[in-house]
């Protein structure tokens, strides 16, 4: 049956959180922070003032303070965010900002004083991404009455199809012993929890996780869930909320399709021991029964392999937690909001904290979507990489320059290496110097840099060589080690590290994953290192300066593999 116009006109909360508000047929309707919409978020404009009347859904501004106080005894204060105003002959909304925060139309920003045209099923968002209803005329437009027969044909066919496919599968398994796993196993029976490597990586599986081949992974804070408080950081375990109202039925339906769901968030709060571990479980096994989807969560606890942007949880779950059954990495998908946007990829939206969630799915090869993009179809916002990118890391390149510098001399000499932690003067000296008779001094073994000139001493008198493995930033530095070979009549080069300080970063971070005996070297240390540095010159007693590249090998393709990814979080 046709309709040409609609009866009525409902603005409705697709969070179901107040009664429906009517929109009648060409009258200016107010919308914002107020007892219609029970919306209490402050970031609603208070610059546009209003009045609610208490009669239902009908509003309007009022232009002198006298009539405000007059009927002060009748209404009560809200303020408005936009104005709306229905056409039940067009069946059209016409919606115009007023307020000074962002509002959203079909998850794209919507500019002050802009106007637009909403149609039956469209949404607005009151705040951009938050506070989101639906216009719904009664009867519908004849366009949607056939969409939705055309949508239940669809689903009948679908259904079919399923049933059919089924019945093709129990046949092919009956009839023929196939070589390949099969995408599905059996779901777990309960929901448990396990703790891997002495508690770095905590594992939740509901039950009902079916082990598949698709694989739809999540971050958890700021991607599925948001804190109710609105702060940044939770107040309390029970400071959240689904982030947008589309979550579960997203995740529903990628689980229908095949998927498996997987949280994966760091939370290195509960290794420092300021977040509680029983309660941090709890928060998470009320957040999927919240969602009512099975899903398998992976919790990164400390600094270590497990946390992202570095692979360890991933890496444990297709090769513990997924059954044998192998992924298909082009089918799958990782989304999260640590994506290393700008300030301002959306309408007074912050700097993301991190590219750790961006790095990850990089360095898996994952394909990758924000939760704006994902949930909400916005489009892809700018992102910026970090300017170090390892997988890019030149080895053709000269090992010293000039490159026709002589690396290992011929007679007994002193080398100085210049380089702050993580730049690979412990590998360079180990590599190609101590292997043909060097004598390495370095003060973190040794303890002070006075042994270190002791051993560098009996060393030399001795005919040896030596290599002095220390970071040497200053002159100051530098001068105590300079002074010995200078008294001895023996020539002193030095060789300066060209590797830059996100590259020594990456370095320290890969031993940290890979050199159990490795002491994690913070970045304030390096930091430091750069407000000490002073470029070495020939006047401090120095028969020649080289500069020297870092070309890491490897004999191990995975150790190869780990190295090439991007292991810093920004």
């Amino acid at each position: 049956m046709a309709f040409s116009t609609a009866r009525r006109c409902i603005l409705r909360c697709i969070n179901n959180s107040h009664d429906p508000i009517i929109l009648l047929h060409n009258e200016e309707v107010f919308i914002g922070r107020g007892p219609n919409t029970k919306i209490t978020d402050k970031k609603c404009s208070r610059n546009q003032g209003g009045i609610y009347l208490n009669k239902p859904n009908f509003y309007r501004t009022y232009i002198s303070i006298a009539e405000l106080l007059l009927s002060m005894n009748l209404m009560h204060l809200i303020y408005f965010t936009v104005t709306l105003r229905a056409d039940f002959q067009s069946m059209e909304v016409t919606i115009k900002q007023i307020g000074a925060n962002t509002t959203g139309v079909n998850g794209l920003a919507l500019k002050k004083s802009e106007t637009n045209i909403l149609k039956h099923g469209d949404r607005l968002e009151i705040l951009l991404g938050q506070h989101i209803h639906e216009i719904e005329f009664d009867p519908p437009p004849v366009t949607e009455v056939n969409k939705c027969e055309e949508n239940n044909k669809k689903r009948k066919l679908e259904e079919a199809d399923k049933v059919m496919k089924k019945k093709c599968d129990e046949s092919l398994i009956n009839d023929t012993q196939k070589e390949n796993k099969p995408c599905d196993v059996e779901p777990s029976a309960e929901s448990k929890w396990e703790t891997v490597d002495n508690g770095k990586l905590l594992i939740y599986t509901t039950k009902n996780v079916i082990s598949r081949s698709k694989i739809a992974a999540y971050d958890l804070d700021g991607t599925i869930i948001a804190t109710q408080s609105g702060r940044v950081f939770p107040k309390d375990y029970n400071d959240w909320k689904i982030i947008y109202s589309e979550v579960p039925g997203k995740l529903k339906q990628l689980h229908d399709n095949g998927f498996k769901i997987v949280f994966m968030t760091n939370q290195a709060g509960i290794g420092r021991g300021s977040v509680s571990v029983g309660s941090f479980k709890d928060k998470v096994v009320k957040i999927v029964n919240k969602l009512g989807v099975p899903v398998q969560t992976f919790i990164a606890t400390g600094k270590g392999i497990y946390r992202k942007p570095a692979p360890g949880m991933w890496k444990t779950l297709i090769e513990m937690k997924n059954d044998g059954i192998m992924v298909d990495m082009a089918a799958s998908f990782f989304c999260g909001d640590a994506a290393g946007r700008e300030a301002n990829w959306a309408p007074k939206k912050k700097k993301d904290f991190s590219t750790a969630d961006r790095l990850l799915a990089i360095n898996l090869g994952l394909s990758f979507f924000t939760p704006e993009e994902h949930f909400l179809q916005h489009r892809r916002a700018s992102f910026k990489l970090p300017d170090f990118n390892p997988s890019a890391l030149r080895t053709d390149v000269p090992l010293s320059e000039p490159s026709d510098a002589c690396i290992i001399s011929d007679r007994k000499e002193v080398i100085l290496m210049v380089g702050c932690q993580g730049s690979g003067k412990s590998f360079f000296a180990s590599t190609y110097l101590v292997p043909k008779g060097y004598q390495c001094v370095n003060r973190d073994k040794l303890g002070s840099w006075q042994k270190c000139v002791s051993i560098m001493e009996s060393a030399l008198s001795s005919g040896r060589s030596v290599v002095v493995d220390n970071t040497n930033p200053d002159k100051e530095s530098r001068k105590r080690f300079i002074e010995v070979p200078k008294r001895l009549g023996v020539p002193c080069r030095c060789f300066v590290m060209k590797t830059s300080m996100e590259h020594s970063k990456h370095n320290n971070k890969f031993r940290e994953y890979t050199d159990d005996d490795h002491e994690p070297i913070s970045d304030m240390i390096i930091n430091m290192y750069k407000t000490k540095y002073v470029e070495p010159t020939m006047d401090e007693g120095f028969s020649a300066i080289v500069k020297i590249n870092f070309i890491p090998k490897f004999s191990d393709p995975e150790m190869e593999k780990l190295y090439k990814s991007y292991l810093l979080e920004k």
